[in-house]
């Protein structure tokens, strides 16, 4: 049987998850949408008509009949619009603060106050339609933030439901469904095939491919069987699995992950805290100009246009740059960095990635695989053994080794008839293994894997390692190892690392971005890796790498270092932001700024790229919003501005910060995908 078989590519859930499909707007959403739409619709048509009819000659019978026609119009968006923004500003006020609720109700109460005033007594613009186009506007912002937030949530949710219970197998042999929550380390849990995995353990019964894409970016399955261990989350594709649990079934990795989105959700950016602070100064300071300008025109000119001129203070005001697009944006870029697999630890760690003038990588475990693989095996001609017999054969001997190298040789089993039974196998220290092997006929063979210098001892073991070791494809490098078989030299194999896909990409896309790009790596051979021109810095320990580092930041490149090792730690705690690849050390984990559950190199660029156009749109944002403000508060309160075409400076005014926040006048992500990477731990 294949050790690998090709799956859909894009999908990372498996059935039952829905990544492969979007999942259905829900019903709460859909109703919102209804009401927005018909909330808006009735609002520019009232609009419509009310400025027909106060730039009209008509009678005041008909002018009445038409405000009144207005006013319904208007409590209809009110009643379908207007209760989330009452509830969250009674919310807002039981705690003293002033915020955007707070506003848009006092411009909505102001219009609604000062249109009834001129309706009745005939004097001034009627403008009821205003209250209806605040309402859209409010409406339109939240729910476009609510459904960012949605969306970078939606498929960890559905990771949720489904991983909440699982089937226990009791000591009885009944299998029964319980929470997940329940499972305690030593139980078993059965699996049935094409479901999720829902705990962390190692198969005790079964096997089957599994789908690990979530936990490596790969889309081919692997085959599991007893003894493999597998995570909560990933797929069992084919085949029925019993489990031991290895940890609570609380306590998964992939719970770690949703806790990490969790903080990252509620601890807000630096971007989002400014504009916090300044929507705390604004609304005051817009309510003061408004009250003042009411007073002075209402002294000059009479009542009613001192509260005209006051209302155009405030619906010309628009704080949405600050209260709706800037956290919109910042929910944006959270879903784009999900996408790829990044998990902000950090409320600031988007604003930090965006600012990075250079990056530093660690090689072994970040730009290489940390498991080895087998670049090159040139078999004797003169052997007994066939290729594939061979391979198998290292496949039996190495299958259960600690050893780093051992991967290599136990991933690459070759299609053959020939059956090996378990081996003894006795390792030899800084050698290599010794083995007795034997095939389900009796055969018995005995095995030497290890480093030629030891294992190839003898002048006769030397001249044809020489001449193996010639027939390697030109180019190939990697670690040398020679295989003995009967005390005969069989292989000659080189294993090396396993280069993630995407690194040409990355290199690329950063030099496009001016970003600098440096590789520091114990190893003190990395420069054979084959990474191009790229600097890279070999032998190096974890002092001299954070040294390097401090040495960078002092001069202002603020570093993104990415990294998966404990020796990488400090490095990374010196940085300005840093990145652990997901399946590293712990402590390099705890220490990073994100955590990436990716598997393609191109996916960190990515991130960055995302982190700057989110950053980017945040600070255009508030520029135009502070000279907007500053302009049409002060045309206001000179009595330049109409209410109604205040009102429509500041619609259009929160419909284009909106607008860009949201990312609606470029391409876009595909809304299913969005955060299933989030769940790979």
């Amino acid at each position: 049987m294949s050790t690998v078989v090709e799956t859909p590519a894009r999908c990372a859930l498996g059935p039952g998850v829905g990544c492969c499909s979007a999942p259905p707007m829900a019903a709460s959403d859909r109703a919102a949408w209804w009401r927005i739409g018909i909330g808006a619709v009735i609002a520019a048509n009232s609009m419509t008509i009310d400025l027909a009819i106060n730039t009209s000659e008509a009678d005041p019978r008909t002018r009445l009949l038409v405000h009144l026609g207005v006013l319904v119009a208007t409590a209809t968006v009110i009643a379908l619009l207007g209760a989330p923004l009452l509830a969250a500003a009674w919310r807002q006020a039981r705690q003293w603060r002033l915020t955007l609720e707070a506003m848009f109700v006092l411009a909505i109460s102001g219009s609604l106050v000062a249109s009834l005033v001129a309706m009745t007594s005939g004097e001034g613009a009627v403008y009821f339609e205003v209250a209806a186009v605040l309402l859209v506007v409010y409406s339109l912002g939240q729910q476009l933030g609510g459904t960012a937030q949605r969306r970078a949530l939606d498929a960890v949710e559905r990771w949720q439901r489904e991983l909440a219970t699982c089937q226990l197998v009791s000591e009885d042999g009944q299998i029964r469904s319980v929470p997940v929550a329940e499972v305690q380390v030593g139980r078993i849990v059965e699996v049935q095939p094409g479901r999720l995995i829902p705990v962390d353990g190692v198969i005790t019964n079964g096997e089957s491919f599994v789908r690990e894409a979530t936990l490596t970016g790969e889309h081919l399955a692997v085959v599991r069987r007893s003894g493999d261990r597998v995570w909560a989350g990933t797929h069992a594709v084919d085949g029925l699995l019993r489990v031991e649990a290895t940890s609570p079934g609380s306590a998964r990795r992939i719970d770690g992950i949703l806790a990490a989105v969790e903080r990252a959700r509620a601890v807000p950016g630096r971007l989002q805290r400014t504009a916090d602070r300044f929507i705390g100064v604004f609304l005051p300071l817009v309510s003061a100009v408004a009250v003042l300008t009411g007073l002075g025109w209402g002294v000059a000119r009479g009542p009613v246009e001192g509260v005209f001129n006051a209302m155009s203070v405030l619906l010309v005001a628009c704080p949405c740059a600050l209260g709706l697009a800037t956290p919109l944006a910042v929910w944006r870029a959270l879903a784009a960095l999900a996408q790829r697999g990044l998990v902000p630890h950090t409320g600031d760690a988007i604003e930090r990635l965006a600012g990075v003038r250079t990056v530093v990588m660690d090689k072994t475990g970040t730009i290489t695989e940390s498991r080895s693989r087998l670049v090159d095996l040139v078999v004797a001609a003169d052997s007994r053994l066939s290729s594939a017999e061979l391979r198998a054969l290292l496949a039996r001997v190495e299958a259960g080794n600690p050893h780093p190298l051992a991967a290599a040789f136990a991933d690459s089993s070759g299609e053959t008839s020939t059956t090996w039974l378990p081996a003894r196998v006795r390792l030899v220290p800084g050698v290599g293994i010794e083995a007795e092997v034997t095939d389900a006929t009796g055969r018995s063979v005995t095995v030497a894997i290890g480093t030629p210098t030891r294992v190839c001892a003898s002048s006769r073991h030397s001249i044809a390692w020489d001449r193996l070791r010639s027939h390697w494809h030109t180019g190939a490098r990697g670690q040398e190892i020679a295989v003995l078989v009967d005390g005969e030299l069989t292989a000659a194999a080189l294993v090396g690392e396993q280069p993630r896909p995407g690194w040409s990409e990355l290199r690329a896309r950063l030099a496009a971005q001016r970003v600098g790009l440096v590789v520091m790596s114990g190893d003190p051979e990395a420069a054979r890796v084959g990474l191009g021109e790229t600097e890279i810095l070999a032998g190096l320990g974890p002092e001299d790498k954070l040294d390097r580092v401090l040495r960078l930041e002092a001069d202002g490149q603020h570093v993104l270092f990415v990294g998966d090792g404990v020796n990488d730690a400090a490095a990374m705690a010196a940085s300005h932001v840093s990145i652990a690849v997901g399946e590293g050390a712990e402590l390099a984990n705890d220490v990073a700024s994100f955590s990436w559950h990716g598997h393609h190199l191109a996916d960190l660029v990515a991130g960055l790229e995302a982190s700057r156009a989110a950053v980017g749109t945040i600070r255009s944002n508030l520029g135009f919003a502070a000279a907007y403000n500053l302009t049409g508060v002060a045309l206001a309160a000179a009595g330049a501005l109409h209410p109604i075409v205040a009102a429509l400076l500041m619609t259009c005014s929160s419909l284009i910060v909106t607008w860009r926040a949201a990312g609606l006048g470029g391409p876009d992500e595909e809304p299913d995908e969005v955060l299933a990477p989030l769940a790979a731990t």
